[in-house]
């Protein structure tokens, strides 16, 4: 009788290690399956960017155009590279090219049992960490997609409350209520975006980093916010994700960032979102 019950451990032990096992293999091949699509070297164009700077020094207009040349070869969109422009930081508008354009790796590492978490690496293996924002308000949008489950790059999203100190409020995971979060902390991720909301004034981005921080703060967290609680702009929903936090502070203002309208809300969409505009970005996050 001993003997079978101690077989029948020996079995269920080995069924659980090769389960173990065969996770491990699944998750690692579809992570290097999402790696090898998500990350694109910034290819360097210096005839195309000869003519931006020429742009620069002649004082002259830039077109649409330009600022897609800009934003491929630098990371800043329309909104930092206008306000170095306005400060005559030429300096800073090529050392911001030379590190978009550097290349780069990552190293991948897992926290806790499904997700995967991605830093920066150099060429010769050292841990790099990205600049600090060019231009950065209260009411900005972090987005990032170097966190992903299972080859699904779900990512992470937080809206920025405290642009001068760095601080920002986010919904971080199963278990943890909302709560501060720094920004310094996103400067490790391979890709990283900071979006902004098209032609919004600083009073009403301050309105809404206040709400985020007065009203959202200290909930917790549900996959599934969004989909049960539904679209009503006045009620504070009873909790949260990252990218439905991020969207209900600007909902509450009459600002729908989500690009399609519907329930489930994903940082994933804020990249697609036509009301919003890039401010900065690093590495090839847009295309994703």
């Amino acid at each position: 009788m001993e003997n079978k019950r101690k077989n029948k451990r020996f079995r269920v032990v080995c069924i659980i290690l090769v389960v173990l096992l065969a996770f491990r293999m699944v998750d690692f091949g579809l992570s290097e399956w999402t790696d090898l699509i998500a990350y694109k070297d910034a290819v360097r164009d210096d005839t195309k960017w000869e003519k931006i700077v020429e742009k620069i020094n002649g004082n002259s207009q830039f077109t649409t155009e330009d600022y897609e040349v800009v934003l491929s070869q630098t990371g800043l969109g329309k909104p930092a590279f206008d306000s170095l422009v306005s400060q005559g930081r030429t300096d800073k508008i090529e050392e911001y090219r030379e590190y978009f354009l550097m290349d780069k790796d990552y190293y991948c590492y897992r926290e806790g049992v499904f997700a995967c978490h991605e830093s920066i690496q150099d060429g010769n293996g050292e841990f790099v960490d990205n600049p600090p924002f060019a231009d950065i308000r209260n009411g900005d949008i972090l987005v990032t997609l170097s966190i992903h489950s299972l080859g699904w790059r779900h990512g992470h999203a937080a809206i920025v409350t405290d642009a001068e100190k760095g601080v920002c409020v986010q919904a971080v995971m199963v278990g943890a209520k909302s709560n501060y979060g720094y920004v310094n902390t996103w400067k490790d991720f391979p890709m990283v975006a900071l979006l902004r909301v098209k032609d919004e004034n600083e009073e009403t981005a301050q309105e809404i980093a206040s709400f985020a921080e007065s009203k959202l703060m200290g909930l917790p967290y549900s996959l599934f916010s969004g989909i049960i609680t539904g679209r009503d702009s006045e009620k504070i929903p009873f909790a949260t994700q990252c990218a439905h936090l991020v969207w209900y502070a600007y909902y509450h203002f009459g600002i729908d960032i989500s690009p399609q309208g519907g329930r489930i809300i994903t940082p994933y969409d804020f990249l697609k979102s036509e009301k919003l505009e890039v401010v900065q970005v690093y590495g090839s996050i847009l295309e994703v």
